[in-house]
């Protein structure tokens, strides 16, 4: 079938393409470049730590092996506080208002952000400022669903934190540029160089840009707590890129590396537990 569908992506190639509006497209990244600030990031003396969290899972007859770890690391490679994880066999219900609804990846995200809850605010006690992987404004309610998950209890007390910052490497969030796709599109279509978008506050409490640490790298979400002026972007920007991966605060890929529950090892547990006699789905649903 592959070989009729390239065929076909050929022939409807004009069509597919026409619904890209050129137009907009080109007044959508004008104002993206007129937002955008440059700023070549300075070497910060600040102390950050990264968090993150990663979850697998595994079937058996209707039962979901699962696993779920967050980390809050150091840029040493060492943690700030102690590893939170667990590992468990259930059918994976989540409330949902008034109900139960087995959603096996939604129960494993929220479980994961409240491990991630628990460490940044462990964290923030201990440290000058705390990078979290992820958006707290998506955590905060499910744009798509258009209501609260389990993490909406978790998200005002993260919001009120001036250390806690939140830093995407995805996003499609377009409530800055309003175009058919998310503003991390045009922020990095607009520009090469290290800077920052002009900082959007939104009314629940949090300010989001967008960011570039070094030139040439893909632009970042981040969201931090308060009405963020550029003096203070600038200095969010010194603490992110004072040990970067492309583009990256590296504490964030350690963490991110330091967490991963792979495939791997979810057969490793599983053989652990003497599961692996049992008859049924075996495929790895997560990562």
């Amino acid at each position: 079938m592959l070989i009729q569908t390239y065929e076909q992506a050929l022939a409807d190639r004009e069509r597919i393409l026409s619904k890209i509006d050129a137009t907009a497209n080109a007044e959508l990244l004008g104002k993206a470049r007129s937002m955008w600030n440059a700023y070549a990031p300075q070497n910060g003396n600040s102390t950050v730590a990264g968090i993150d969290s990663s979850w697998n899972l595994v079937m058996f007859q209707g039962y979901y092996l699962y696993a779920v770890e967050a980390v809050s690391s150091l840029a040493d490679n060492s943690f700030l506080v102690p590893p939170r994880y667990t590992v468990d066999l259930s059918t994976l219900g989540a409330m949902e208002g008034s109900q139960v609804v087995f959603n096996p990846r939604l129960y494993l995200e929220s479980l994961g952000m409240e491990f991630e809850y628990g460490l940044a605010t462990e964290s923030a006690k201990k440290i000058d400022f705390v990078l979290v992987d992820g958006s707290v404004l998506a955590r905060f309610y499910d744009r798509r669903l258009k209501k609260p998950i389990r993490f909406y209890e978790f998200a005002r007390d993260l919001m009120a934190k001036e250390n806690i910052v939140f830093v995407s490497k995805t996003s499609e969030s377009n409530v800055i540029l309003e175009g058919g796709v998310g503003d991390l599109f045009y922020f990095n279509k607009a520009s090469r160089s290290p800077g920052f978008s002009s900082p959007y506050y939104d009314k629940i409490g949090v300010s989001v840009f967008y960011a570039r640490l070094a030139e040439f790298t893909p632009c970042i979400k981040v969201e931090v707590s308060g009405d963020v002026d550029n003096q203070r972007a600038e200095r969010l920007l010194d603490l992110m890129s004072a040990k970067s991966y492309s583009g990256y605060p590296y504490v964030l890929r350690l963490a991110h590396e330091r967490c991963k529950v792979a495939n791997e090892d979810m057969s490793r547990l599983a053989n652990v537990l003497g599961l692996e006699i049992e008859t049924g789905g075996r495929e790895v649903l997560g990562e």
